[in-house]
């Protein structure tokens, strides 16, 4: 086993194998880049160079050689959301889901972890020729970030979102049918009285967008959610949910715009005594199951990440290599996932008074 006295401290040079060698710089080169045969370099110096390069422990300088054939073969991923969380169940999966993608296509990735940099410094270390492409996830419409990127000619692909100048190809889940699919289970299991936990105003546009449309097809099977059922909660949700149901008429269903937070739910409703899903049936979206103490398995919408990640890096290695037909944003269709929490809806006459 080598001492931490043995290791090398600096990288092998070509100069430093072409000293052991005996010979100069350039035909160290053309033997280790397989060019020997070329210049009709004699066998025994080719050996005696393989020799010295082995004896140094040699490696090429992959990023140097990658920037002058223009492919590092590394992609890019960084998180507008600019901070990571331990046990984050979803971009857990999603990394890793990427990672796997990337593998699949060649491409190793790049996971940019460093959320300290100011926007300008950001865009200078993606844009700086380490990988040959950018998977952006979860851009806000007004990131300055999307800004400095539309000026360089990194290929970029946003995922979960869409760039609102259109310069940038994107891939998300199909929210539009996702939430049609949660109206359309919860009014087919007779559910009238509905209650929506979502984000504090203005912190997520996925909760955001995910509770506007399911307002409005619910709204449109005339099943209307009064403003005071729209929560804003974490997942500690025992309080909202004490108010809600000491109504003469509570709700009897209850969609949280992820699962983490169905998970709390479900996990409040239990240790305060709300039978899932007999009093009270709770949805979410994402397919994901997060650590809880419930017992219940959360209905939801299944968005299978793989897939998602393998269309994304698809579609980047698309632009990489040269695309330049119409703009592509692809979306991924989703599923239902029923779990445990959905039941029929008991005592519910459609009467919702304000």
């Amino acid at each position: 086993m080598l001492k931490a006295a043995d290791r090398q401290t600096e990288r092998t040079t070509l100069l430093a194998v072409a000293t052991r060698a005996g010979v100069s710089v350039s035909t160290v080169s053309l033997v280790l880049s397989g060019k020997a045969g070329h210049r009709r370099i004699a066998e025994e110096t080719r050996a005696r160079v393989r020799r010295a390069a082995e004896d140094l422990n040699y490696a090429p300088n992959l990023l140097t050689r990658s920037l002058r054939r223009g492919r590092t073969h590394v992609l890019s991923f960084y998180s507008t959301f600019r901070h990571r969380e331990e046990a984050d169940v979803y971009m857990d999966t999603l990394s890793s889901a990427i990672e796997m993608a990337g593998g699949e296509a060649g491409y190793d990735i790049l996971v940019h972890c460093n959320f300290n940099r100011s926007s300008k410094e950001i865009y200078q270390f993606l844009n700086g020729g380490l990988a040959d492409g950018l998977i952006l996830f979860a851009p806000q419409p007004n990131d300055p970030l999307l800004a400095l990127l539309h000026k360089s000619s990194l290929p970029v692909v946003v995922l979960n979102g869409r760039d609102p100048a259109r310069l940038f190809p994107s891939i998300s889940d199909d929210v539009e049918a996702g939430m049609r699919i949660i109206a359309q289970e919860l009014i087919a299991a007779g559910h009238c009285r509905i209650a929506l936990f979502t984000a504090p105003a203005g912190e997520a546009r996925d909760a955001d967008i995910r509770i506007r449309l399911l307002r409005r097809y619910l709204e449109e099977a005339r099943v209307p959610v009064p403003d005071r059922w729209l929560i804003p909660s974490g997942e500690d949700a025992r309080e909202p949910l004490k108010s809600l149901m000491s109504e003469a008429e509570p709700p009897t269903a209850a969609f949280c715009w992820h699962d983490r937070l169905a998970y709390g739910v479900l996990a409040s409703c239990e240790q305060i005594g709300i039978a899932i899903p007999n009093q009270l049936s709770v949805v979410g979206y994402d397919g994901l199951h997060w650590p809880s103490s419930t017992r219940h398995i959360a209905a939801s919408i299944r968005v299978h990440q793989p897939t998602l990640a393998r269309m994304a890096v698809r579609l980047l290695d698309d632009y990489i290599n040269g695309y330049s037909g119409h703009l592509r944003e692809e979306v991924l269709p989703v599923t239902f996932s029923p779990g445990t929490s959905l039941g029929p809806a008991v005592r519910c006459n459609g009467a919702i008074h304000e």
